[in-house]
């Protein structure tokens, strides 16, 4: 096993451990490194040399597949409780926690709404968005670039994230990145998987919505007398509500397994990617899956990813 971690100008010569945990349903990636306390014994020495804002970059592998970059971003803060260090770390979305004026704003498409954040914050060149909506009324109040996007996720239930100085917003799994093969006998360590069928989870999605007049639009998608998920949809045209309630539905109502499987560091995975899962046993539940979040460990006891399954693409 091998890394090389920066941050700043400095490169880490001893490590605890590594976190890496990205997700569609989260805004931000984050890295937590933990430095070994004792060969660190002064806090304040290495608070004097990296400070917040500082770039990180981690890479991570093994000697004879070589190293893959896992984790580019900012230090956000720097820990020192329990007796160790800590460094928590957040992606390029970072660069979106910076103050919008006051404003409000009428009859602005999502579209537009989202390249004023970017061009307010620097924080992306351009705007990649395929939802289609304008709200009435939206409001900017004591808020960062980084809540606004968390309103839109909210709201939409979007994935959202930064790529290539790219601000992307798509609807649940419409854009997928590699195709990772996942084998019971042969790369996966651990599973905590259950096999469900959609006519065992009958779901009732409530899709609520502010009116322009105060009030509280409501519709229901999937099964009456299901079990009921609510959800908040940006605008209360019947059209975009329906579409917010089938994405929810979607990503919650299928045949396929739920839960997630542990691996190694190879093959490479990363949220948006698709995980195909064979089992020779049961070749019937063969699928292949969008991936929802994957958390990525790396210390002395070796190097794992927990990949999480979203709904079933076939």
């Amino acid at each position: 096993m091998c890394y090389d971690i920066m941050i700043g100008n400095y490169r880490l010569g001893m490590l605890d451990k590594v976190e890496i945990h990205r997700s569609v349903e989260l805004l931000a990636d984050t890295a937590t490194i933990t430095l070994p306390a004792a060969e660190y014994n002064v806090a304040l020495d290495v608070e004097s040399k990296i400070t917040r804002g500082n770039m990180v970059s981690i890479l991570l592998g093994y000697k004879e597949t070589g190293l893959k970059e896992e984790f580019t971003g900012y230090l956000q803060r720097i820990s020192t409780d329990g007796g160790n260090l800590t460094l928590y770390c957040e992606d390029d979305l970072f660069l979106f926690r910076k103050d919008m004026p006051d404003e409000e704003l009428k009859n602005v498409t999502v579209q537009d709404l989202l390249k004023k954040v970017c061009q307010t914050t620097g924080a992306a060149s351009s705007v990649e968005c395929t939802y289609q909506w304008t709200y009435s009324k939206f409001v900017i109040k004591a808020a960062s670039g980084y809540d606004v996007l968390k309103k839109v996720q909210e709201e939409s239930g979007a994935d959202i994230y930064l790529k290539d100085g790219v601000l992307h917003v798509h609807p649940p799994g419409e854009v997928t990145g590699r195709n990772r093969k996942y084998d019971f006998s042969k790369n996966i360590e651990k599973e905590e998987l259950t096999y469900r069928t959609a006519r065992d989870k009958k779901l009732c999605i409530v899709v609520k919505a502010n009116t322009p007049d105060g009030k509280v639009k409501e519709i229901n998608v999937g099964t009456p007398g299901g079990e009921k998920v609510e959800v908040k949809a940006a605008t209360s045209d019947e059209a975009s509500m329906k579409q917010r309630g089938a994405a929810e539905l979607k990503r919650r109502n299928y045949d396929g397994y739920e839960g997630s499987i542990t691996t190694w560091l190879v093959p490479e995975c990363v949220p948006g990617d698709t995980a195909t899962i064979h089992d020779a046993d049961y070749p019937s539940k063969d699928g292949t899956y969008f991936v929802n979040a994957v958390t990525t460990e790396f210390s002395s006891s070796g190097g794992s990813r927990k990949v999480e399954l979203g709904f079933r693409i076939s």
